[in-house]
C-alpha cells in the first residue's frame, strides 16, 4: 500500500518529489538509446488524465519530450503499461493510420517494459523506439537492469513518505504534525483532569480570500501557524494537523477563555495580512467530562466550514474521519481517553 501522501494518479512532474532524480532518469535513457541504435527512449506515467512522458532521451526533434500528454485511451501505451513483467515488443504495423498520432511517423517497432509501484500498481512503462536488434527476445532483457533501477527509486521515494510521516514535527511550520499530536495530546489531557482543568479542542483553517484567484500559499500557513504558538501557553499543545488546518489542546478556566482565544489569533492574523479569512470551531471539555479526545476533536473539526456536507470546496484526501484509536495512547494512563 503506498502512504497516504503519495497520489499515484498525479504525475511526478507537478509533484514535489525532490527524491526523484530526473536527471538520473535522463541519463538512463540516454544509455538505452546508445545501446539499441534507437530513435527515442522515454519513461511513461499512467496518471489519471492519461499518459505522460516524465522523462526522454535528448532529440532533434520536438517529439516525445517531457510533459507531453497522450490520451488514456490510446491502445498503444495500453499495452505497454499492462503488459506482462518481461515487457512488451510490438510491431506498429497492426495499428491503422489513424489510431497513432503523428509522433509515430516513421516509427516501425516499439520494445517497452512495465513499471510498477512498490504495492505492485502500474506506475507506466520504460518505452524504446525503433530499437536495433537482431534478437528482440533476448535482447529486450537488457532492459530489464533499467527497469529495477527506476522501481527503485520510486520505493526509496514511498520510503522516504513514510519516514515523513513518523517524524513528529511539521516541515513547514516547525509544529508538532499529525503523528506529534496523536502522541502528546492524549498524555497532555490526562495531565489536564488530574489538576482540574477545563480544557478546549480549537481548529483553526485559513479560507482562500474571495473574489480573488490566488490561492493560498507556505508563507500563508507558516503565519497562521506562528500566531497559533506566539498565542498559546506552555501547557498547550498545537499542531498542523493537515495541509490546511491546524488543532490546538488549551486549557483555560471557563468556556469564554476558548472564544477568546479563537478571536485573538482572528485578530491578529487580519492585522498580519487582512486579505486572509480564517475559520475556526471548538469543542469544550469539564474537568469531569469522560469525553475521549478522538470524539471530541471530531465535533469541533465538523463545524469548520470545510467539512460540512454541504460545502462547495473539495475536500482533501486527508480530511477524513478522526480515527479514535489513535487517540487510545497508552503512555497517557488512562481509559478515559
Amino acid at each position: 500500500m503506498l502512504p497516504d501522501t503519495i497520489n499515484p494518479n498525479v504525475s511526478l512532474l507537478d509533484s514535489d518529489h525532490q527524491q526523484i532524480n530526473f536527471g538520473r532518469w535522463m541519463h538512463q535513457c540516454e544509455l538505452i538509446k546508445s545501446f539499441y541504435n534507437a530513435s527515442s527512449v522515454f519513461v511513461l506515467q499512467s496518471i489519471h488524465s492519461g499518459f505522460e512522458i516524465i522523462v526522454s532521451s535528448m532529440s532533434e526533434t520536438p517529439l516525445f519530450t517531457s510533459g507531453t500528454l497522450y490520451p488514456s485511451d490510446f491502445p498503444l501505451f495500453k499495452q505497454c503499461v499492462y503488459s506482462k513483467p518481461e515487457g512488451d515488443y510490438q510491431n506498429l504495423a497492426r495499428f491503422m493510420l489513424d489510431e497513432l498520432p503523428r509522433d509515430f511517423d516513421g516509427i516501425q517497432h516499439i520494445l517497452s517494459r512495465p513499471i510498477t509501484w512498490p504495492d505492485g500498481s502500474r506506475f507506466g512503462a520504460l518505452c524504446v523506439l525503433n530499437p536495433h536488434m537482431t534478437d528482440p527476445l533476448g535482447n529486450a532483457a537488457m532492459l530489464e537492469p533499467f527497469q529495477i533501477l527506476l522501481q527503485q527509486d520510486l520505493s526509496l521515494l514511498c520510503q522516504y513518505h513514510r519516514i515523513e510521516s513518523l517524524s513528529m514535527r511539521d516541515q513547514e511550520t516547525g509544529m508538532l504534525n499529525h503523528y506529534g499530536f496523536v502522541m502528546m495530546a492524549p498524555r497532555q489531557l490526562n495531565l489536564g483532569r488530574r489538576f482540574g482543568a477545563h480544557a478546549g479542542i480549537i481548529f483553526f483553517e485559513l479560507q482562500c480570500p474571495k473574489n480573488t484567484e490566488k490561492n493560498l500559499e507556505e508563507k500563508h500557513h507558516r503565519l497562521l501557524g506562528n500566531l497559533i504558538q506566539d498565542t498559546i501557553r506552555t501547557a498547550d499543545i498545537a499542531a498542523h494537523y493537515t495541509s490546511t488546518q491546524f488543532v490546538v489542546l488549551v486549557f483555560v478556566d471557563n468556556e469564554r477563555d476558548v472564544l477568546h482565544i479563537m478571536k485573538r489569533v482572528e485578530k491578529q492574523l487580519e492585522q498580519q495580512n487582512h486579505a486572509l479569512k480564517l475559520d475556526s470551531s471548538y469543542s469544550f471539555f469539564s474537568p469531569e467530562s469522560s469525553a475521549k479526545l478522538a470524539p471530541m476533536m471530531e465535533e469541533a473539526r465538523c463545524q469548520l466550514i470545510s467539512m460540512r456536507p454541504d460545502a462547495t470546496e473539495m475536500i482533501a484526501p486527508s480530511s477524513s474521519t478522526i480515527d479514535s484509536s489513535l487517540y487510545d495512547n497508552p503512555a497517557a494512563d488512562s481509559a478515559e481517553l
